[in-house]
């Protein structure tokens, strides 16, 4: 789409970029849309799209290819009940390829029919032809207190990202923060203060199912995330605090004062309700199986394949058992398998792997545990190492060629080469792992390396001191470009100002190359 068109699809007031706001309360008993809608797990010709009412209502949607909507073809959709918090999707089949979708959602009144005013939106579908292709990816929405201020104008990194025109974008964990509560100001460096709008539902740690979506209908709130949910599709993973910190098996929270709920798994059920309530996810594997990770192709350049680090892994540990089990699973045996064969399958030029955490950072958990991969040993792989090591070997063995791993998670920026030369395990093949995140949350890092996969750390950018709020500048997004002529990929690390940090550019067999420096162009 040209950038002109990209822009008449939005009013500029104020300096701020406004779409499909929602609609005032109207006294006619119309059904009221705040939360705007989403569009998700696009393909070449299918799309789901997502919205919520504030009652009982029927969900209709009309797409067209022309934004005036002049010949819409109107889907007609579920009932928003209470069971769902008055969330409702629908798949829109038959699309065009490679085109900008125009869409809009309108809800009729169960009671009186009464027809909502109409949102709108659009994004684009798959190519099935060889063409450019733009994505982001970033994580850690509304952590550590940083909710919605309004005196900065609320999450300004999404409008950023929206002004950037990308194909799709990929939220790699924690969309909310269920476990960290939000308070009405924080005092932050350099003697400033945070000023959040608050919910009663985002005051206190989630325990209730409705606690748990309240996180989600809160970060809704923000015009930011509004608009580029309304023109940027989205592919969603989810991490701990969706859940609870450093949520695992071995959860446990008799010693936390602030949950009544002291049933991790009870809380992983509600949790994982509200999850698919909100997300506009496109549902995989056998029916029920609120199943995460999957695969979604996107023309002859791309294939993604998302990962689910958090439902299938055996509990945080010390992580160094030397034979696999049950208690080393990060993605589980069933994953592994399933990502192999899909890598297998691939003819895409790219394979994008979105992972919940960094494969080769120390990520602890407590003093004695740890909840990513690696575990500091820095030796042959162990514990959970052991699975990404089967992993890895598979993609080498296999000769899988262009395999490039996105992920976020630590709340600071990265650029890593994984090197076999000077890796404790070392039966793979060179590979490349960015790092981007948070949206909107505090800043840390940078984190420990562990030489078990011969991570070396190209890039990185960091705060000086840890939890800086958002007021310090170090949110961050990355930007995926791929050339439909040369097929090379270029990634570009930015900030919140979309200031380029930094970009290796590379051709589709840069991997012939044996170190790091002969990689980058």
């Amino acid at each position: 789409m040209k950038r002109r068109d990209f822009i008449q699809g939005m009013a500029v007031m104020g300096g701020g970029l406004l779409l499909s706001k929602a609609p005032a309360m109207a006294a006619t008993g119309q059904p009221q849309q705040q939360s705007g809608i989403q569009i998700g797990d696009v393909l070449a010709n299918s799309a789901i799209v997502w919205g919520r009412s504030d009652r009982p209502a029927r969900m209709w949607v009309e797409w067209d290819t022309d934004q005036s909507f002049a010949r819409p073809r109107r889907v007609r959709g579920p009932w928003a009940l209470s069971p769902s918090d008055f969330t409702s999707r629908v798949e829109l089949t038959g699309l065009p390829a490679g085109r900008r979708i125009h869409v809009r959602v309108g809800y009729s009144d169960a009671g009186n029919g009464e027809w909502s005013e109409w949102v709108t939106g659009s994004f684009m579908t798959a190519p099935i032809a060889a063409g450019p292709v733009r994505f982001l990816w970033s994580g850690d929405t509304a952590g550590q207190g940083y909710g919605i201020n309004p005196e900065v104008g609320g999450m300004t990194i999404y409008r950023t990202m929206a002004e950037q025109e990308p194909d799709f974008f990929v939220h790699s964990g924690d969309n909310i923060y269920a476990d960290g509560p939000i308070p009405e100001r924080i005092e932050v460096e350099d003697g400033k203060v945070w000023k959040n709008r608050v919910t009663p539902e985002v005051s206190k740690v989630a325990e209730t199912l409705n606690e748990f979506r309240g996180r989600y209908r809160y970060n809704l709130m923000d015009e930011n995330l509004r608009l580029f949910n309304s023109k940027v599709a989205q592919i969603w993973q989810w991490d701990d605090h969706e859940v609870v910190n450093n949520y695992s098996a071995s959860k446990d929270l008799t010693g936390d004062a602030r949950y009544q709920v002291k049933s991790a798994t009870l809380l992983q059920a509600r949790a994982t309700r509200a999850f698919f309530d909100y997300a506009p996810i496109r549902r995989s594997g056998p029916e029920g199986s609120e199943q995460i990770y999957r695969s979604l192709p996107f023309g002859p350049l791309l294939d993604r394949f998302v990962l689910d680090m958090r439902s299938y892994c055996g509990p945080n540990s010390k992580n160094l058992q030397t034979k696999p089990g049950a208690d080393t699973a990060i993605l589980g045996g069933t994953q592994v398998d399933w990502l192999l064969a899909q890598l297998k399958a691939s003819t895409a030029t790219w394979k994008a792997v979105f992972c919940d955490m960094p494969l080769g950072l120390q990520v602890a958990d407590g003093e004695s545990k740890w909840e990513a991969v690696a575990n500091g040993d820095h030796g042959s792989a162990k514990g959970r190492e052991l699975e990404i090591a089967r992993l890895l070997k598979g993609i080498k063995e296999a000769g899988i060629e262009n395999v490039v791993w996105f992920t976020a998670d630590v709340h600071y920026t990265a650029a890593h080469y994984y090197d076999p030369a000077r890796a404790g395990f070392s039966d793979f093949t060179p590979f490349w792992e960015f790092v981007s995140g948070p949206l909107n949350a505090g800043s840390f890092g940078p984190g420990k390396v562990d030489d078990t996969f011969g991570l070396q750390v190209i890039f990185e950018k960091s705060p000086a001191t840890q939890n800086l709020s958002p007021l310090a500048g170090l949110q961050f997004f990355g930007q995926v470009d791929i050339d439909a002529d040369s097929r090379a990929m270029t990634v570009i690390l930015k900030d919140l100002n979309n200031q380029t940090l930094f970009t290796p550019q590379r051709s589709p067999h840069f991997y012939c190359s044996d170190n790091a420096e002969d990689a980058l162009v």
